[in-house]
């Protein structure tokens, strides 16, 4: 498993070689090109019967301060510029054994949380099978570890969600980039409400 997130971390570095800092986006402008990626459209189509939980407020879906910051060159401005506000419905999927094994659904819950909970990226898969690999927005603090995607999206492996953010897409990369302190605070109020 780590051996196919290290292949996948490479591919998306050498999607960032244009000179975006790997922190600043999942999305880089072609070297050879400065038109911005087109983000695709989002899926509404829910793959699974049950309806889907919603996450993520469109309001609250935009770049934080700290991401706006964190551009500072004008290429990292020109690529955070790519990013629009989306919303996108699918499974929740541990990525690194989505694209190593095709493995997902409940019967890889036990797998695929063990994964995530030890640092493999989480996705979302959508109706026409576009994975969405998800991040935390805001920039320092995902930087920093303040805030992480693991425990409140982690949680709901295999499960359809609806989530909310600002998408980008590069080279065929398709990322979700969530609010996660709001994710983290809808989830202790629906503790607290139990």
């Amino acid at each position: 498993m780590k051996t196919a997130a290290l292949i996948l971390l490479a591919a998306l570095a050498l999607a960032l070689s244009a000179g975006a800092h790997p922190h600043e986006t999942a999305s880089a402008a072609p070297a050879a090109s400065t038109t911005p990626a087109a983000v695709p459209a989002a899926s509404t189509a829910t793959p699974a019967a049950t309806p889907a939980e919603k996450l993520g407020d469109p309001k609250n879906a935009h770049w934080t301060p700290t991401t706006i910051e964190a551009a500072t060159g004008e290429l990292n401005k020109k690529v955070l510029a790519t990013g629009k506000m989306a919303t996108v419905t699918g499974e929740v999927v541990d990525v690194s054994c989505y694209l190593q094994l095709g493995k997902r659904g409940e019967a890889h819950v036990a797998c695929g949380s063990k994964c995530i909970a030890n640092g493999e990226p989480i996705g979302l898969v959508d109706a026409q099978d576009r994975l969405y690999i998800l991040f935390a927005e805001e920039h320092h603090p995902r930087r920093d570890g303040q805030v992480s995607l693991r425990k409140t999206v982690g949680s709901r492996l295999a499960k359809t969600i609806t989530l909310t953010g600002m998408a980008t897409e590069n080279k065929g990369y398709y990322a979700l980039f969530v609010q996660a302190a709001e994710l983290d605070s809808l989830d202790k109020a629906a503790a607290g409400n139990k």
